[in-house]
Formats: structure tokens, C-alpha cells, sequence
């Protein structure tokens, strides 16, 4: 293959069959549509893909989060445990995500994301579904490791297939609409679990139990939609229900679709499949740009799924029954939904990401602020700290993962980034698990301090890591501009297929 540099433009005359194309895209545009073609073909994306991911994340979530919904019920008491030992198993259940979530990635990227990742989702809404079986605490916690090892890989995997779809200056509000589902299942999950426990007791079986059943059910359910319903890959816009015969997409549309993320990203010549050697994975693990996203994401985490997690509960303690209170505490998930979707359009629009992270970490440290004063407020005040609180839920890691995604340099980078900052979300989720503590109730003035310190980090944390890239990319203009990127692949509207080797040059996203 013929070696290409920065200064390379395109080969004149007509292209021969074989022929390497070196073509540098900051000079000549080779876009062969209107701007108009390109945003209806994006439409028709949107509409086939975000919502099919968006409802597996909901999936997700939702079998997570009832735990916080099932304390509310009698599952303490039928299992004859305390909340520190329900705190135990929610951690296994991180831990096991954990555990899996790199290998996963890795083998995602031999089977694909359509079998991969529906497989997944039947498998623990089995799991979840399940789980009513459990009559006592070592069967609890067997059913959350096992529950945990299911989801492992999931959403980093569902990131990695977005980024191949899109473009870098659409990926932080997509990527906010793909975790929509996550957080619409904080909300909704309250209220869906606070109907089902409105049940009582039927047949016998405790309303946990139904919680576990209907929801579990729903899982699978979710997971056979995702199979049949997922678009293959870029180019590729035929699921399975449609057995070959017909595409979201027409050829025009696929070629508009895949031809104009590499003219973003050559990088992404590569597909929707990489493989990644132990060398790409050391090499992404030691980067320590990688891991100042990871901590941040690490901080973040830790407030907001503690506050998610004990929002019923805390709302409880005010004086309000156990339905009700799970009806009360979706008001702050619902709050974050617009948050994140005006953060994400605000990160694309300005072309810069950690000024909109600082703006979701001030809410977050003034909303916990408040929340640890609220000890002595009455029970509206309280309640409304309650929701500011959780309104920061989980916004500032959603942004923080489109901003990592925009900063990976190569799809293996990318694929194991979004594996390890998912790690730590779910690490986060480990450390919630013990923010809250029996003897610390019903006040819990312990929990929200922490919460408050968590948050003062993070703010220091996304000012250092803007402040990072922004010198970062002053210190390349002096040197003569940015770091350079390249991709070969097959240009099929050139006549005699010739093969191009695509030059970018690619700045740090601050």
C-alpha cells in the first residue's frame, strides 16, 4: 500500500482497479451529496437505532433498580436480611459486570452486535426473572453475581456500535438519548414498581416477587425486539424480521451513511469489527488520559446511584407510604432527562465537552449541599432536595462518555474505553452500595456528606481534564498542527473500485 502524508491530494485521472487513493481530507471535499440527503439518511438512523438501544438500556436499568423498589415491599423480612446484606449483593451484582466487561467487548467484536448483544439481554432477563424463586440470602446473592455477569459488556458495547454510525459532532446527544433509557428506567421503574406492589399479595406470592416476575418477562421480551429489529452494521440497514428483503435504508442512504464517517473519522475504516490484541488493551489501560475519564466517571457514579438507589427509602422516612414514595422519587428522573438531552445538543453544537460537564457537576455539589442541610428541614424542603439530588443522576458520566468517545484515536481505543469507563461506573456502583448504612438512618447525614465531598472532587477533576486538552491542543499548533489520522478503504462510486488511503488531522476535544 502506497504510503500517504498530510500534504497528499487526490490522484488525477481516473482511478485503476488496485490503485491506492491517497486523499487528504482537510483539503479536498469528498462528500458526493447535499446536506439536505444527509440529514434525512441521519433521520432514518435516529429513528431505526437509538430507540431499539435506548429500550435495551432501559432494560437494563430496570432490572438493576428494583432493588431500591422491592426494599420498599417485604423482601427484607421473606429473606430475613438486613440493608447492609442488600447492599452486599447489589456490589456482587457491580462486580460481576466488572469482572466481564473487557472480555465481553473483546468477543462482541468476533460475534457481532446484533447476536451478541440480544443474547445478552434474554440471558439476565432470565436471570431477573428468576430471581422471585430466592428464599434466602445466599440464594440472593448468587442470582445478583449471576445477574451482574450477564449485563457485563452491554453498554460499552452498545457505545462502540453507535460510534461507528456516527459522526463526532452528533455522538454527545445521541449518546445522551441512548442513556435516556437508562435513566427514564430510574423513573419509570419507581412507578412501574409502585403499581405492581400496589398488588399486595396475590396467589400467595409477595409483591416483590411479582416485581421480579413482570419485569424479568419484560426483559426477555425487550431481547427477542432487539434481535429481530437492530440494524446489522454500517451500510447494512437489513435486520433479521426482514429476512434480506427490505433495509431502513435505501443504497443511497447506506453509501451516505458509511461514507461519511470516514470522512470524519478515517480511523473508522475499519467497521464494526476490530480486533483487539492484549497489546491494544495494555497500551489503553496505561493512557493516562483514559484514566482521568475513568476517575471522573468513578466520582461521579458513587452520589449518584447511592441517591437513586435510597431515594424511596429516604422519601419513605418523611412520613409517606411505600407506593407513594416510589412514585415521589421518579420526579428527579425525570428532571435529569431534559438536563442531559440539553447538555448533550449544547457539547455538540459548541464543539467542547468539559464546560458542560462542569455545569452538570456544579448542579450536582449545590443539590448535595443542600440535600445535607435538609437534616433539619421539614418534610416538603426535604423532599425537594431529594429530587435536585437525583436530578444529577448519572448526567455528568453520560457526558463524560461521549467526551472520551471523541478523544479515541483508534476503534480498538475506543472499544476498550468504553469497556473500562463502564467498569467504573459499575465499580461506583460498588462503593454506593455502602454509602447508605443501616445505623446512619433514617438521617443519614453521614451518607450525604460524603455525597457532598464526592462532588467538590469532581468539579477539580473536569477542570483539570479541560484544562489538559486545551494545553494540549495549543502545544500542537505550535508544533504545526494536529496529530494525524489514517484509514484505507474502498471508495464503490469510484469507477474500477479503487482503494483510498484517507489523511486527517485530529485535534483534542476539551
Amino acid at each position: 500500500m502506497a504510503a500517504a502524508n498530510s500534504d497528499t491530494k487526490p490522484v488525477d485521472g481516473e482511478p485503476k482497479e488496485g490503485e491506492v487513493l491517497a486523499v487528504n481530507i482537510d483539503e479536498t471535499s469528498l462528500a458526493d451529496w447535499s446536506e439536505e440527503e444527509e440529514r434525512q439518511a441521519r433521520r432514518k438512523l435516529d429513528f431505526a437505532l437509538l430507540p431499539i438501544l435506548a429500550l435495551a438500556f432501559f432494560a437494563l436499568q430496570m432490572d438493576r433498580a428494583n432493588m431500591g423498589n422491592a426494599l420498599t415491599s417485604t423482601i427484607t423480612q421473606d429473606l430475613g436480611v438486613t440493608t447492609n446484606q442488600i447492599n452486599v449483593g447489589n456490589s456482587l451484582l457491580n462486580a460481576g459486570v466488572v469482572l466481564l466487561e473487557i472480555p465481553s467487548n473483546v468477543l462482541m467484536q468476533r460475534v457481532g452486535p446484533r447476536r451478541w448483544l440480544s443474547g445478552q439481554i434474554v440471558a439476565w432477563g432470565l436471570v431477573a426473572t428468576l430471581q422471585n424463586f430466592v428464599v434466602d440470602y445466599p440464594g440472593y446473592l448468587v442470582t445478583r453475581v449471576l445477574l451482574g455477569l450477564c449485563e457485563a459488556g452491554f453498554a460499552p458495547g452498545a457505545l462502540y456500535t453507535m460510534s461507528t454510525w456516527y459522526k463526532k459532532d452528533e455522538s454527545s446527544l445521541r449518546i445522551s438519548l441512548f442513556f435516556l433509557g437508562n435513566i427514564l428506567a430510574n423513573g419509570t421503574t419507581s412507578l412501574i414498581g409502585a403499581a405492581i406492589l400496589s398488588m399486595g399479595d396475590r396467589y400467595g406470592i409477595a409483591g416483590w416477587r411479582w416485581l421480579f416476575i413482570i419485569e424479568g418477562s419484560i426483559t426477555v421480551t425487550i431481547g427477542v425486539i432487539f434481535l429481530l429489529f437492530l440494524p446489522p452494521a454500517v451500510g447494512n440497514g437489513r435486520p433479521l424480521i426482514s429476512f434480506g428483503r427490505w433495509s431502513y435504508f435505501t443504497s443511497r442512504e447506506s453509501h451516505i451513511l458509511s461514507r461519511r464517517v470516514l470522512l470524519d473519522d478515517p480511523a473508522k475504516a475499519h467497521g464494526d469489527r476490530v480486533r483487539i490484541s492484549g497489546a491494544d488493551i495494555l497500551e489503553t489501560v496505561r493512557n493516562p488520559r483514559v484514566l482521568l475519564h475513568v476517575v471522573i466517571t468513578l466520582t461521579s457514579a458513587i452520589p449518584s446511584i447511592s441517591i437513586n438507589t435510597y431515594a424511596p427509602s429516604v422519601i419513605k422516612s418523611l412520613g409517606y407510604g411505600a407506593v407513594r414514595a416510589n412514585a415521589m422519587a421518579s420526579v428527579g428522573c425525570f428532571v435529569s432527562v431534559v438536563l442531559v438531552v440539553a447538555l448533550g445538543r449544547l457539547a455538540d453544537r459548541s464543539g467542547v465537552r468539559g464546560p458542560c460537564l462542569l455545569l452538570q457537576a456544579l448542579w450536582a455539589l449545590i443539590a448535595f449541599a443542600c440535600l445535607r442541610e435538609s437534616v433539619d428541614w421539614g418534610s416538603g424542603r426535604r423532599y425537594a432536595a431529594v429530587v435536585f439530588s437525583s436530578a444529577a443522576n448519572f448526567v455528568v458520566h453520560i457526558l463524560n462518555v461521549g467526551w472520551l468517545s471523541v478523544n479515541c484515536r483508534r476503534p480498538q481505543e475506543r472499544s476498550i474505553a468504553m469497556a473500562m469507563i463502564v467498569m467504573s461506573a459499575n465499580c461506583g456502583g460498588i462503593a454506593a452500595n455502602q454509602v447508605f448504612r443501616t445505623e446512619d438512618a433514617p438521617l443519614y447525614h453521614n451518607a450525604f456528606t460524603a455525597c457532598l465531598v464526592l462532588s467538590a472532587v469532581l468539579v477539580v477533576e473536569i477542570v483539570a481534564l479541560s484544562a489538559w486538552y486545551f494545553a494540549s491542543n495549543k502545544k500542537l499548533e505550535k508544533e504545526g498542527g494536529g496529530l494525524v489520522l489514517k484509514g484505507t478503504t474502498t471508495n464503490d462510486k469510484t469507477e474500477g473500485q479503487a482503494t483510498e488511503e484517507l489523511v486527517k488531522r485530529w485535534w483534542w476535544t476539551w
